[in-house]
């Protein structure tokens, strides 16, 4: 673990620095922890949580839903062992050492917050939200002797179930600060300390049942007695006939990103957005890597489910380009979205006439709404795409002003509601309000979020005469996790993944070329675990990360 510690309080101070100054008496050159107040560092603290979702964690999760594929027209091989499945501990170790980052600034603020336990109640529920992941994607992991520095850079492994029972702790500890907490000028989070809920403390609040909510719910096939106690009990202190104790919106954090320098854009632009940050060239490696995948296509366009399933806002989050130059929707005689299949060979064509990643990855400002082709007057996004692609830069850094400065979400408003409906659905006597109207409520706000909003109301009564719908679906928990499949894709398509990984909605196909039938179960510990933390790590093979054993995260083993 000794290079996440490091690591991080080199971001952190890094971040800190460029942001405030600090006291007068703290040596910018040897900076003790300690004395940095969480003042000073919950915005930075924020942003790397965010940051670690927005990395390879969600890369990896809109590949692995058959999102997005490589672009196999301008690189030869691409996503190579994402499509295998050729899984190792240097596959993907951004998502273990980000979320460690993340985790052990957000300690940081726990550990020097005692005379500010609005602070620290914050770190606490972004630490749980950020740890869930961890055991998700890994099983057991560090815990209890983690975010220690120095003092122990070989912590021992906790048992994933005790973790997720610590983060529900964590939570109930973090409600109960605010609510014993009286604010006073000396104690209040200022607005610009927190650039998520800008000092809202019912906000937090809210948003902390949302993810102790989230972490029960996802136990809920666990058979074993004491973590079935524990979880039945924790769910009644959530119980309630209406979603008054939960926040239902986006959850959209945003310090003041902007395409200042290479380190101020937006992580999701700088990694997925169509431009560098000075609009100058094209993202080769993020942007113009992802494709839509063919299977995403054929779900929004109506191939897979039928012309019912036809889904407009497939056309607002990827984009295609014809000789027109114009904006590419679903129509009765029009393709919306065209993907590549996952390790199939190379279509014939220009890689443009694919649909690539779009909306405010492109520059999308002010959409028009306007939902069929426009081969006269092409949406204006597209036109800065064209244009940009003919050499003209100034359309490139018009991109990047517009996508620099976007909002970063740790949730949607839509994923929300679905984790509502899902809790209606899964305990009805302890959520009783209806889980059809929480469903519904999340594809009108999916809708919206796209500026579509007029065509909520139709989708929803021709999906219902699908497979996929709320009343064709072969059960509720089928028809939600395909408003997360559709809902979440390009942004929180992690959400989708890892219920996929438990329920089997949607079904999923692998790559073409996969080595395996099956997605993973999880990951293999990174390399530096294996070198640095070797007493401790449990070895995990490839072949077992394919199938259930005691390897597997502890709410997916049955």
């Amino acid at each position: 673990m000794k290079k996440i510690f490091l690591y991080s309080s080199i971001v952190l101070t890094a971040f800190v620095s460029s942001c405030r100054e600090m006291d007068d008496n703290i040596s910018p050159n040897n900076v003790d922890p300690a004395l940095i107040s969480p003042r000073q560092t919950l915005a930075a603290s924020e942003n790397l949580v965010f940051s670690a979702q927005a990395g390879t964690m969600n890369s990896l999760s809109n590949v692995w839903t058959n999102t997005w594929a490589g672009n196999n027209f301008y690189f030869g091989n691409p996503l190579t062992r994402e499509y295998s499945l050729d899984i190792s501990n240097t596959f993907s170790t951004g998502i273990w050492s980000n979320s460690y980052v993340a985790a052990n600034n957000l300690q940081g603020i726990i550990n020097n917050g005692t005379s500010l336990p609005l602070h620290s109640a914050i770190a606490r529920i972004l630490k749980a939200y950020t740890m869930q992941y961890v055991v998700d994607f890994y099983g057991d992991a560090p815990y209890s002797e983690a975010f220690k520095g120095q003092q122990n850079l070989a912590p021992k492994y906790d048992d994933d179930a005790s973790i997720y029972r610590e983060l529900v702790l964590e939570i109930n500890k973090a409600i109960a600060d605010i609510d014993a907490t009286v604010v006073t000028g000396d104690n209040k989070v200022a607005e610009a300390e927190d650039v998520i809920f800008h000092g809202n403390m019912n906000n937090w609040k809210l948003f902390a049942n949302n993810v102790k909510l989230k972490i029960l719910l996802r136990q809920s096939k666990v058979t074993d007695a004491t973590v079935r106690s524990f979880v039945d009990a924790q769910l009644q202190t959530l119980a309630s006939a209406d979603t008054s104790k939960f926040y239902t919106d986006d959850v959209a954090i945003n310090p003041g990103y902007s395409n200042l320098n290479s380190s101020t854009p937006n992580p999701w632009f700088s990694n997925y957005g169509m431009v560098n940050y000075q609009g100058s060239s094209l993202n080769t490696n993020g942007w113009r890597l992802y494709k839509a995948a063919q299977y995403y296509a054929n779900s929004v366009n109506g191939t897979l489910y039928g012309t019912a399933a036809r889904d407009y806002r497939g056309s607002q989050m990827f984009r295609r380009l014809s000789t027109s130059k114009a904006q590419q929707n679903p129509s009765s005689t029009t393709v919306g979205v065209v993907g590549l299949k996952q390790g199939a060979p190379k279509l014939s064509g220009s890689e443009w006439q694919v649909s690539f990643i779009g909306w405010k990855f492109i520059g999308e400002q002010n959409f028009d709404g306007v939902v069929q082709p426009q081969t006269n007057n092409p949406d204006d996004s597209n036109q800065l795409v064209y244009r940009m692609l003919s050499g003209d830069t100034s359309a490139g850094a018009e991109i990047a002003k517009r996508g620099s400065a976007m909002d970063g979400y740790l949730a949607l408003g839509s994923e929300n509601k679905l984790l509502l409906a899902e809790a209606a659905v899964l305990y009805p006597t302890i959520f009783t309000f209806s889980a059809q109207a929480q469903y519904e409520a999340a594809v009108k706000d999916s809708f919206e979020f796209y500026e579509i909003p007029d065509r909520s109301d139709a989708y929803l009564l021709a999906l219902n005469t699908t497979s996929v719908g709320w009343t064709g679906a072969p059960n509720k928990i089928a028809a939600i996790q395909y408003q997360r499949f559709a809902s979440l894709a390009n942004l929180r398509q992690v959400e989708t993944y890892i219920n996929f990984l438990k329920t089997g909605y949607p079904n999923i196909p692998v790559a073409d070329n996969a080595i395996y039938p099956n997605k993973p179960y999880r990951l293999i510990y990174p390399s530096s675990e294996y070198t640095g933390n070797s007493s401790n790590v449990p070895n995990v093979s490839q072949a077992q990360v394919f199938t259930k054993n005691q390897y597997t995260p502890f709410w997916n083993q049955n």
